[in-house]
């Protein structure tokens, strides 16, 4: 039995979720860069000075590449020590790449007592995974398990901050898509190790045999947080327990040289038996007075264990520059394939921050290239300020790959994200309009994209009163689903740790966030949506359940179009209604056959303002009774 909600109850609730007038949409057309940075020289598109280069590979090391790339699409774990042997002669004739077996780190980790926390649920559903007390929450990050027995386990981790002492870190799961939720370990951080301010990701690496490894990646500081800048890495083994606990130290590591925030992707969407782990930091080396800025990334060919060996590539990705105080640059990385294995890195805050630099690699040398990727874009906002870039890819085939970042218009910081389809050239892309509030600023988004699919969903926290944490659902076609603008319950939300994406294995409803209050204390949950979400698929379709989608366009003048899916033949009605209640169209009353049906509402004789429309379903043959109610705008 499908739920239904009363619909002046539903009108009320849409109220509180829906409180500012912004629905998420993209720009009209494709917006063509012009102009492609080979470096990092905004006035010269053709300066190349201090590129890394690009390592030319032999006849021999193609040979290796492509006989390694067979034996992995075969997705048969019993190859792995073939694979091993023919990598560790291509890395010899590598000479940008170090490899060498993870640096054990002095941190422990024990099991939790299994104690299960009970969920209060509050408006959207709302949990409080763990109470600090006094102490602060100084980062989190979530990921959901997507194949095996436990599919759709959701897990949660984060690091408690006490002052002049180490850090302690939490894991969580839920196995009921986020409403109640078990403590799995305990761990902490040697001497007086401190993980630095929202500096933690985390990727799920999902073995065929049932096996699971969490890879959660930080940077940290030792001397209670004055120290040395490094980045670390904790894998668990679940469901038998094992972790390993490792410190990061790329060729050339020394006091003088700065790590931090640390991003982890994988290729473990297209090969489960086999896949690769890799990972890109934010870099800075004091030469003298100047600060030479950039990026550096490893992988690690064997993710299945907890004491792997880590494959440093010694020189920088892509972009640099030097100067003469210290940054905050943000980098980040997914993987794609587009015939070969490739990876793309994204880079933000830089000084000239009015540009996304991408840069595209192949998965063994580490230095990329702006050559198919868009070196420094800018947008339709050209001399804005932008921050936090974070990219995502489905890790397949399909090009969808998608950058989300916040964006200084009109003295207020908004969110906006480039899209392509064209495997992460943003020379050509789409573009979203600016989202959040036009008055209230918006702090650090942060993406994810479902394995193999065409879906990304994406969180930010916007201020008000309340303050509220946005999530949106954007497919690999542009159509947003979900888009819900008030997900939390606590009312002052932090603005130091941003609100982690997930989702949630429920028939249409993915919606699922992790966020801390203010302080920043606490870690919660956020789970469930104002209405049914699909999980769209390649095809733009998905028949598998009842859906109503939101209006395009929204805001609109004077017509706009609605569509929903059925999965069976139903009794349907589909009727618009104004801000009172009062009925002002039926645009169905009929019953339908199973399919994808959209109707368009024209408001010519209506005047602007906010109005619902409401799907309601009952399957002819069956118990099945479903009730969605969207809200649109009409804006003359």
């Amino acid at each position: 039995m499908k739920y239904f909600i009363h619909f002046f109850t539903l009108l009320l609730v849409l109220g509180l979720f829906c409180s500012e007038s912004i629905f998420a949409q993209e720009e009209t057309g494709v917006f063509n860069t012009t102009v492609q940075f080979k470096g990092n020289n905004s006035n010269n598109p053709d300066d190349v000075s201090g590129l890394p280069n690009v390592h030319q590979a032999t006849a021999e090391e193609i040979q290796l590449r492509n006989e390694i790339k067979e034996l992995r699409k075969q997705n048969d774990r019993s190859l792995h020590d073939r694979i091993m042997e023919l990598e560790n002669r291509l890395e010899a004739l590598n000479p940008n790449s170090v490899s060498k077996p993870g640096e054990p780190y002095y941190g422990g980790v024990a099991l939790a007592d299994n104690e299960i926390y009970p969920n209060i649920p509050m408006n959207i559903g709302n949990v409080e995974i763990y109470n600090s007390g006094t102490k602060y929450v100084s980062s989190i990050a979530t990921a959901t398990e997507q194949i095996g027995a436990t599919a759709g386990r959701i897990w949660v981790a984060f690091s408690i901050r006490t002052a002049s002492d180490h850090d302690t870190l939490r894991v969580f799961y839920s196995d009921n898509n986020g409403v109640n939720w078990t403590s799995y370990v305990y761990g902490w951080l040697g001497g007086t190790d401190q993980i630095n301010y929202d500096q933690m990701d985390m990727e799920i690496i999902e073995n065929t045999t049932g096996e699971k490894y969490l890879w959660i990646g930080y940077g940290y500081r030792s001397d209670a947080g004055t120290g040395r800048w490094r980045t670390g890495v904790l894998v668990l083994q679940t469901p038998t327990f094992a972790y390993g606990f490792f410190a990061l130290s790329w060729p050339g590591d020394d006091a003088t040289k700065r790590y931090y925030r640390l991003r982890i992707t994988s290729d473990n969407a297209t090969y489960a038996s086999d896949p690769w782990v890799y990972m890109v930091a934010s870099f800075d080396s004091l030469n003298g007075a100047i600060h030479d800025n950039t990026q550096k990334t490893l992988r690690c060919t064997d993710p299945y264990t907890v004491t792997p060996t880590f494959e440093y590539k010694g020189d920088r990705f892509y972009w640099h520059t030097g100067t003469n105080y210290l940054e905050d640059l943000h980098s980040d990385i997914a993987y794609f394939q587009n015939s070969n294995d490739s990876l793309i890195v994204s880079y933000s805050n830089v000084p000239d921050s009015t540009g996304i630099f991408f840069a595209k690699g192949d998965i063994y040398n580490g230095p990329g290239t702006s050559i198919g990727a868009g070196g420094g874009v800018r947008g339709t906002e050209a001399n804005d300020y932008k921050q936090f870039a974070r990219i995502s890819s489905n890790g397949n085939d399909n090009g969808s790959i998608i950058c989300v970042f916040r964006q200084f218009t009109n003295n207020v910081w908004r969110v906006k994200h480039f899209r392509t389809i064209n495997y992460g050239n943003f020379n050509t892309m789409v573009q979203s309009v600016l989202l959040g509030s036009p008055i209230s600023h918006s702090y650090q988004p942060d993406i994810v994209g479902k394995r193999n699919k065409s879906i990304h969903y994406y969180t930010w926290r916007v201020d008000g009163n309340p303050d509220s944490i946005y999530y949106a659902g954007i497919s690999s076609t542009g159509s947003f689903n979900p888009y819900v603008t008030l997900m939390n319950s606590q009312s002052i939300i932090s603005g130091v740790v941003g609100p982690k994406p997930g989702f949630r294995y429920v028939d249409a409803d993915s919606c699922f966030i992790a966020y801390v209050p203010t302080g920043p204390y606490d870690v919660w949950a956020a789970y469930g949506c104002s209405g049914p979400v699909s999980d769209v698929e390649t095809n733009g379709t998905s028949l598998d359940n009842y859906s109503l989608s939101q209006n395009y366009p929204n805001p609109f003048n004077p017509s706009t179009k609605i569509k929903f899916e059925l999965p069976a033949t139903s009794n349907v009605s589909l009727k618009v209604f104004n801000i009172l209640g009062e009925l002002v169209s039926e645009l169905v009353n009929e019953t339908l056959e199973t399919g994808t049906y959209e109707y368009q509402f024209n408001s010519k004789v209506l005047p602007s303002g906010v109005y619902f429309y409401k799907l309601e379903v009952q399957e002819v043959n069956g118990n099945t009774h479903f009730v969605d109610v969207k809200k649109m705008i009409l804006m003359k």
